[in-house]
């Protein structure tokens, strides 16, 4: 297969740790931006002035680049795997719709430019969102309304109920809102994807199930955990959160954690593919600062998703399967670039860089 290839190929133009090493070495964001313009990034900053780049734009640019990259497989899937890229490039829908939706509630005072992003990819469509609806919309109603499926705009309203024509504050009620529409987007999402693989076969459904399970269950595993934590929900409310898809984690493994106090959770977990999300001691957190213990758990999920992804390359099989396993590393490579940025603009400690990392660099001096 074609894009199977084509993916295999790709992964080899990945940055590897030395090239992270190396950015860690730089002392702004243009060197950094510099740095990019002579890798495989060099085709989405073409046309710009790397030396006077600055990080929102380099951002920017860098998660445009996932995009494109997604895009760029459609000249080389056939039909049926056409058909599984677009379901995945949804995810970009549902971003579109996350901004502004923020952008109406209140919490972003700016959009963040994803419109403009659809615009530099042009033969990007969207499939479940309606552009022009959702940009010219003039209330809360005008941008769940771009949502083009009927269920998933019932949900929505119905967890935005009586907050129409109001502007919310940055309350505890305010965050609980966006976190649960937030959950019935992904939900949408995952649900979807996992169906269109759980009937296929061979090694490509195998390994298909594997990456959108694994994710599915660490999603679902964090998303009861934050719910329980941050928005004191109770386990029954919790579990009203997940995806309905399951892979390793079953309802009764779910159903545990749910009713685990937040600290007791990876008791919870103990023996599970997934014990590892908790496991601070390996993270190097300070029990006693809460956001590192947050990022370390964060950290956790995405190196599960990270070594997954890996597997499937390791595989050797061909099939969609390294398209997405390619777009998932690629994901967390940028998302890595983008830590490495935010702690030079804002002089973190470099030897705690690792710990903010999905791949791991080692002992960082």
């Amino acid at each position: 297969m074609a894009e199977s290839v084509k993916a295999r190929v790709r992964r080899a133009s990945l940055l590897g740790n030395d090239d992270f090493s190396r950015l860690l070495e730089l002392t702004s964001v243009s060197e950094i931006a510099v740095y990019l313009g002579r890798s495989f990034y060099a085709s989405i900053l073409k046309g710009f002035t790397l030396e006077e780049m600055h990080r929102s734009e380099l951002e920017f640019l860098l998660r445009l680049s996932i995009l494109a990259e997604g895009v760029s497989f459609s000249h080389y899937a056939g039909r049926n795997d056409k058909k599984l890229l677009d379901l995945w490039l949804e995810y970009f829908d549902i971003m579109l719709f996350k901004e502004h939706f923020r952008l109406e509630t209140g919490e972003w005072s700016h959009h963040l430019s994803l419109d403009k992003m659809l615009d530099m990819v042009a033969v990007f469509h969207l499939t479940l969102i309606d552009k022009e609806k959702l940009i010219s919309g003039s209330s809360l109603k005008d941008v769940i309304m771009a949502v083009r499926n009927e269920n998933l705009r019932a949900h929505l309203f119905d967890a935005v109920s009586r907050r129409e024509n109001m502007y919310m504050t940055r309350g505890a009620e305010f965050q609980k809102t966006v976190f649960e529409t937030g959950m019935i987007l992904n939900r949408y999402y995952f649900n979807n994807l996992y169906t269109a693989v759980a009937g296929l076969g061979g090694t490509e459904g195998r390994l298909l199930r594997m990456l959108i399970g694994t994710r599915v269950d660490l999603m679902n595993i964090y998303w009861i955990y934050r719910a329980r934590r941050f928005f004191n929900m109770s386990p029954e409310e919790a579990l009203t959160l997940i995806i309905k898809a399951r892979y390793h984690a079953d309802f009764n493994l779910l159903t545990q954690v749910a009713f685990a106090e937040p600290h007791a959770m990876a008791a919870a977990l103990s023996g599970t593919p997934y014990e590892r999300v908790f496991d601070l001691n390996s993270s190097n957190a300070d029990p006693s600062n809460p956001a590192l213990c947050e990022v370390a758990i964060e950290r956790n999920i995405y190196r599960l998703l990270f070594e997954a992804a890996e597997r499937v390359f390791l595989s050797g099989s061909l099939g969609f399967q390294n398209v997405a396993a390619y777009l998932i590393l690629k994901e967390f490579e940028v998302r890595d670039i983008v830590v490495v940025t935010e702690a030079i603009r804002y002089g973190v400690d470099k030897s705690k860089i690792d710990m903010l990392l999905v791949r791991s660099l080692g002992k960082v001096n």
